[in-house]
């Protein structure tokens, strides 16, 4: 073969060889594009499902639950959220939704005009206490407590032989046949409805201080500005009215009517 065309068939074979390795190694760039591609779409997906997994779903609910301490309300279920309000010990909230998040219940609730979410560890289902029967009248109430007028004031009592505040209000409400009511004042002020119009019977709840928001002592509203209530050293009937000990007091009125 002469040396020219000797020259020219290695220069061919040589492109031809370079033609061949440059296809070889496009397709083996798309193929791992690929698979870089697919194993991509994978992780996305798998990411997606633990997200999932890892967020549950709220569940709707109806029911009304007590706070079992201070409790916070936050935006959002979880403890690093904001707290939008604090409420306080045997408040009574409204659940509209639940759910759990790293193993702890959270409850959506509704309370004084905010909602947010609560967790379920201080919260227990709230027992509306019996209805009261709308049989006897105010009345009726004010005349079966002042039958223990004079009875000694006795701190816890709940009884002819001594009554403290609430216990006298309870005993009271028994004995008229309006039936029961919780035993403490704070208890009996979130279970009765709020009025700004109190008449003969219903609940006055006052403070140990003028202008104070924190019960400390309940009665019965006696008409005429007095009340009748378990206070001092005995049962006894107290003005209310402006200028009285008693009256700065007054935080609300509560009825069972």
């Amino acid at each position: 073969m002469k040396k020219k065309n000797l020259f020219t068939a290695i220069t061919a074979g040589t492109l031809a060889l370079t033609i061949s390795f440059t296809g070889l190694t496009n397709g083996q760039q798309n193929t791992a594009s690929a698979e870089s591609q697919t194993t991509s779409n994978n992780e996305v997906h798998k990411s997606t499902a633990i997200t999932m997994v890892a967020s549950s779903k709220a569940t709707k609910i109806s029911g009304k639950y007590k706070t079992t301490a201070a409790l916070n309300m936050r935006t959002s279920a979880k403890t690093t959220s904001k707290v939008l309000l604090t409420a306080k010990k045997g408040a009574v909230v409204k659940a509209s939704y639940k759910k759990k998040v790293n193993g702890t219940t959270w409850y959506k609730v509704s309370y004084n005009g905010k909602t947010g979410w609560m967790s379920s560890a201080y919260l227990k289902k709230y027992k509306k206490v019996s209805k009261v029967s709308n049989s006897a009248t105010g009345s009726d109430i004010i005349n079966a407590g002042r039958k223990y007028l004079g009875v000694p004031y006795v701190w816890g009592g709940t009884s002819p032989s001594g009554f403290d505040c609430s216990g006298f209000t309870q005993y009271a409400y028994k004995q008229a046949g309006q039936g029961s009511i919780p035993r403490n004042s704070r208890a009996q002020r979130a279970a009765a409805a709020y009025t700004s119009n109190p008449q003969v019977g219903d609940l006055i709840f006052f403070s140990a201080n003028p202008g104070g928001d924190y019960i400390t002592h309940v009665g019965l509203y006696a008409g005429n500005g007095q009340v009748l209530h378990a206070a001092g050293n005995k049962v006894q009937y107290q003005s209310i009215a402006n200028g009285s000990y008693w009256g700065p007091r007054i935080i609300s009125y509560g009825t069972f009517r």
